[in-house]
């Protein structure tokens, strides 16, 4: 018993001299090329109004974090600070209670004496920004 299939004829389209005719989109063109029939212009112009849509979106979306980041970093510094405060008044509370009274003292003179030399540095500073700023300072006079 054979099970070779019997062959299947020739179509009428697949005979020599029969095969599919130019269209004028493939047809030769006066200088003798084959256009490719992709139409280049709506591919660039597809392309350009990607780019541009994306960049309308991407500003949109930047612009609209912005204020989120804003309030991100407000809080953060917030929480920093919270942290910094907590632990100073938290660690000063405990040195009161542990330390020796001389410890206490000292600190609390220090302190106050940091406090003094930074109040006397900023008035040094705001007199001699008062200095620069005064008009009736002119470049080059000697102060009387």
């Amino acid at each position: 018993m054979n099970q070779d299939r019997p062959p299947i004829p020739a179509s009428p389209e697949s005979a020599p001299g029969n095969g599919p005719q130019p269209t004028p989109e493939s047809a030769p063109n006066p200088s003798g090329e084959r256009p490719s029939g992709v139409n280049f212009d709506g591919f660039a112009k597809a392309v350009e109004d990607a780019v541009n849509n994306g960049r309308e979106d991407a500003k949109k979306l930047f612009e609209d974090a912005i204020p989120k980041a804003k309030e991100d970093i407000s809080k953060g510094v917030h929480d920093i600070a919270y942290a910094l405060a907590y632990a100073t008044a938290f660690t000063g509370a405990i040195i009161r209670e542990v330390a020796p009274d001389s410890l206490v003292d000292g600190l609390r003179e220090g302190v106050s004496a940091g406090q003094r030399a930074a109040e006397e540095a900023a008035r040094n500073r705001r007199g001699k920004q008062d200095e620069t700023n005064d008009p009736t300072n002119e470049v080059g006079s000697v102060p009387v």
